[in-house]
Formats: structure tokens, C-alpha cells, sequence
């Protein structure tokens, strides 16, 4: 099993990863927020900073159509790519998708057994887009719903605003890949998809541009690492 954890720019990184080399692209892209008509500058339950802008990570958020020809260059053909996202942020994810090349497959709900304020509804839900890059490849295990039911990272145990659970990402990983297949995330965060490589025995590419996240994830995985070889041995 190979871990590479790169730092920087996934726009410049990625022109190192050569075509068709990733298995499959499976990443929670940063994508601007909405204040749901709240004037308070905390988002309830995150605890996440919110601006005028939208941003609530120091670095400026890539526009999904500087980066998404990246992936569909890098995936191998017949290959899937996940993106996760909210309702307010699909419509432009699904068509950048489209304009970089890939085909829709699927929309999966991750329902959370949180809730943030909306402007109508209590958001309780988000959003995982599934794309393939050219022609259908039949899943390593079938019969998977539509709809993930999971508890979110909360406390102690949250290490990222935007974290998701594990055991998601390690299901995903084990439905469209096989041991040793090469998987990326572009946008690493505090290490998720990395940890779940790592369980799964996929090989893993992750890069993330924050210093404090790039450390979290390198700690996370690296602990995984450790339980996964004990357990080996």
C-alpha cells in the first residue's frame, strides 16, 4: 500500500500525476455557503466562521471548472468519481462535471443525523454525485442504497468542519474498487478518504493546501497505519 500526501496547490500538483493513473476520485470539494437569511456570523453546530463571500476556509475556493478536467484526465477510463456537495452548489458541481467530459450515474443522499438552520427547513441531508469517465464498469459489489445513513463526526472526534464519516468513505472505496487500486482526493481536508484507504488497503493520493489540515490528516493516517499493521501482525 502506497500513501502519497502532497501540500500545495491540487492545480499544480496534479499536472505531476500522470493520465489515466487514478482508480477513483473521491473528494468533498470546498464550495461557498449561503447565510440562509441568518445574521450571526457562526454557523450553528460547525462553529465555522461565515462571511458576505461565503468562504469559511482561509483559502480562496477553486470555481469546480478550474479543476474538474483535472480529474477526468487523471481517472482511468471506465473508472467512477464521487464529489460531495449541498443543494445549493449541485446544479454548477453536476454541469462542470459534464463539461470536463463525464457521465452521470447516480445521486446518493447522505442523511445525517444532524441538522443546520435553513431558510425554510432544517438542512439535514447532503449530497454525494457520482460520475463515470467513458463507458460502464460493473461494481465490485452490488445492491448498495441509494441513500447513507450516518452519524457525523461530532466533539472530540470532529477534526475538519466539513469531516465525514469513515465508514462511508471505506464502502464507496470497497463498491468501486479492488486492493491496491490507486485512489484521489484532491481536496484532502483532515485526512478522511486517506484513513479509509488505508483500512480498505487502496493506495491513496491526497493533497491539501491548508497547514493545519495537511497536519491533522498526516497524524490521522499515520495512526491508522500503525492500528492497520498491528492487526497484521
Amino acid at each position: 500500500m502506497e500513501i502519497k500526501l502532497l501540500q500545495g496547490d491540487c492545480l499544480e500538483l496534479m499536472k505531476d500525476i500522470p493520465d489515466g493513473s487514478v482508480d477513483l476520485v473521491l473528494t468533498d470539494p470546498p464550495y461557498k455557503l449561503i447565510g440562509g437569511g441568518r445574521k450571526n456570523t457562526i454557523l450553528p453546530s460547525r462553529n465555522t466562521p461565515f462571511t458576505k463571500s461565503g468562504e469559511c476556509f482561509a483559502n480562496k475556493t477553486l470555481p469546480f471548472a478550474d479543476w474538474m478536467p483535472e480529474m477526468y484526465r487523471v481517472l482511468k477510463p471506465s473508472r467512477y468519481a464521487f464529489f460531495m456537495t449541498n443543494d445549493r452548489n449541485m446544479k454548477d458541481l453536476w454541469e462542470s462535471c459534464e463539461n470536463a467530459g463525464f457521465k452521470f450515474c447516480e445521486v446518493f443522499v447522505m442523511s445525517k443525523n444532524t441538522a443546520v438552520p435553513g431558510c425554510y427547513f432544517y438542512k439535514s441531508c447532503e449530497f454525494i454525485l457520482m460520475f463515470r469517465k467513458g463507458a460502464y464498469k460493473k461494481l465490485e459489489f452490488f445492491g448498495t442504497k441509494s441513500v447513507f445513513t450516518v452519524k457525523m463526526p461530532t466533539g472530540k472526534n470532529k477534526n475538519h468542519p466539513t469531516e465525514k464519516p469513515i465508514s462511508m468513505l471505506q464502502e464507496i472505496a470497497e463498491i468501486t474498487t479492488k486492493e491496491g487500486n490507486v485512489v484521489l482526493d484532491p481536496f484532502r481536508g483532515s485526512g478522511t478518504t486517506g484513513v479509509a484507504c488505508v483500512n480498505t488497503n487502496r493506495n491513496f493520493i491526497g493533497i491539501e493546501l491548508d497547514d493545519k489540515y495537511f497536519e491533522i490528516a498526516k497524524r490521522r493516517i499515520s495512526e491508522a497505519q500503525n492500528k492497520s499493521e498491528q492487526i497484521t501482525i
